[in-house]
């Protein structure tokens, strides 16, 4: 362990300490200690009875940044290739597409350390500690190596600009103590600060796939409502642009750990920034999240048909569909994808309210007190486990939970499925997905069924492939169709497990995003050739 790590596990141990309660060392505290106190093959003596000696350490002079006022006048170096960053609710994305001879090549692009999922994938988290800032995986690493409370993790940081939100007034939105004790940051710093990791990531691991950092990109977002939904685009762009700014600025530090004063400070000054200092001529339209799983999900439509597809993406925080129209004429260059604008809706229930509703059911189900200090330690270990073990028991079909008491609570998923607010649940999502399959069917009765993000693998999505929906008296039934492209899967097979969580950002790389109409249109087959880009607007 070097000295820095040592000196941050000390630093939470003095601070529960402080707290008057009674405090036990965790074994990353004690190889803290020795660390810190005794030389390389010394032992502690024992000092039973004696008087500790005082220690003094000398605390690391802290690293400062110098925010970078050079960036204004970047432009795109590859005009054909792009890069979506699908900034997740639980696990944020990137993905990059480059045209070259005429044909796609499509680059995976690795931002995760492999420690908490997908080498594909890196968690959405961000931890406020002891004057600093840590980010994705080494957030979670740092609450479990201190044992500290998860609430103090704010790993909600996408609910910032979901459904409803005005993106523009972050500036003014406060965290909660538990994650912000001084309250130094806003909604908007987090936001900016998560971002910047997350374009640090993005350009590093483009580097290490040949490409060039200055590369367009486009961000996947959530399905806002229309009265912000102008307003919130335009926000988030120069969001984007500032976070690129501050990944300059920093560098590798911010992959796992920064200075909290000195962010502060960089943050201060990015908001002083004219828009002709920022980046801007990096940041592409946005693209709606259903929109770009569809967009990557159809490009393998046979030759000579006209498919309905409707998308289901179940991500941690929204569940998003959408309705798209595929033709492949022959006479045409490439498939063609429409988006029937009417079919698109969202809902604000997804994986992370399942979570909540397995954490209760749990702890209901134990014969524990509320309230008690056992309760208390239940509830921690729940809360950190739960995620694993919500996919255990939808994939296994049953899960047994050990608590820190000795107690064992199983919980079956059949049981699970008739608590009444799985079934409101599953009722919500029936009603969506049935809304946006009549519009999108037209006159057909069966259409295709595609389901991305997290939760593509629920139950109830098994069950609308099986049952279809109802209408009224009509039926339109479903098949279900992976959402990884055929000619993908065999060019790139080790992105199968991962791409239900990935669709979204291999859809918004693509160059061409489907066009939008408001209808199912008739005549479509004979359709004009036309560029699609320019006629998308998320």
């Amino acid at each position: 362990m070097d000295q820095d790590r040592a000196k941050d596990l000390l630093m939470n141990l003095l601070e529960r300490a402080s707290d008057g309660e009674k405090t036990y060392l965790t074994t990353r505290e004690i190889e803290a200690l020795k660390t810190l106190l005794l030389e390389d093959g010394d032992q502690p003596q024992s000092t039973k009875g004696q008087a500790a000696p005082s220690q003094t350490v000398k605390a690391a002079p802290s690293k400062s940044y110098k925010l970078r006022l050079d960036l204004g006048q970047e432009a795109v170096q590859d005009d054909a290739a792009i890069v979506c960053v699908d900034f997740g609710t639980s696990f944020s994305k990137a993905f990059a597409t480059v045209v070259e001879d005429g044909k796609l090549r499509y680059v995976d692009l690795a931002i995760g350390d492999g420690l908490t999922g997908s080498r594909l994938t890196t968690p959405s988290e961000l931890l406020v500690s002891e004057g600093k800032i840590y980010f994705g995986s080494k957030a979670r690493q740092h609450v479990e190596d201190t044992q500290t409370s998860t609430d103090r993790i704010i790993d909600s940081i996408k609910q910032f600009i979901t459904l409803g939100k005005e993106v523009s007034k972050l500036g003014a939105a406060r965290l909660p103590t538990i994650q912000d004790p001084n309250g130094d940051l806003t909604q908007r710093d987090v936001l900016i600060l998560y971002l910047s990791h997350l374009m640090y990531l993005t350009e590093t691991a483009l580097a290490n796939t040949g490409l060039p950092s200055n590369l367009l990109r486009r961000f996947a977002h959530p399905a806002w409502k229309d009265g912000a939904k102008d307003e919130n685009a335009v926000e988030m762009r120069r969001l984007m642009a500032e976070a690129i700014v501050l990944a300059r600025s920093i560098g590798p530090d911010l992959a796992d750990v920064i200075d909290l004063a000195h962010a502060k400070a960089l943050l201060e000054q990015l908001k002083t920034l004219s828009e002709e200092m920022l980046p801007t001529a990096l940041i592409g339209d946005p693209v709606r999240e259903a929109t770009a799983a569809g967009a990557g999900a159809l490009i393998s439509t046979p030759e000579n048909t006209r498919q309905a597809y409707l998308i289901v993406d179940i991500g941690a925080g929204t569940t998003d569909v959408a309705g798209f129209i595929c033709v492949n004429n022959t006479d045409w260059d490439t498939a063609r994808v429409f988006e029937i604008t009417s079919a698109a809706a969202a809902l604000n229930q997804a994986g992370n309210m399942l979570d909540q509703i397995l954490l209760r059911y749990i702890l209901s189900a134990s014969s524990l007190t509320p309230s008690t200090a056992e309760f208390e330690s239940a509830a921690m270990y729940v809360r950190r486990q739960r995620r694993a073990l919500k996919e255990q028991l939808f994939v296994e079909g049953r899960v047994v939970v050990l608590l820190p008491t000795d107690e064992t609570v199983v919980v079956e998923l059949d049981a699970f499925r008739q608590l009444k607010h799985m079934q409101d649940f599953e009722q919500s999502l029936h009603k969506l997905v049935a809304d946006s399959a009549g519009v999108v069917a037209g006159s057909a009765s069966r259409i295709k069924l595609v389901a991305t993000g997290g939760g593509s693998r629920l139950p109830i999505v098994t069950t609308l492939a099986e049952t279809g929906v109802l209408i009224g008296q009509r039926r339109i039934n479903f098949d279900l169709v992976d959402a990884m492209p055929g000619t993908l899967a065999t060019t790139h097979p080790e992105l199968s497990e991962a791409f239900p969580q990935v669709a979204v950002a291999f859809g918004g790389s693509l160059p061409e995003l489907p066009e939008q109409r408001a209808s199912v249109p008739t005549g479509i087959e004979s359709a004009p050739k036309r560029a699609l880009a320019p006629m998308y607007k998320s």
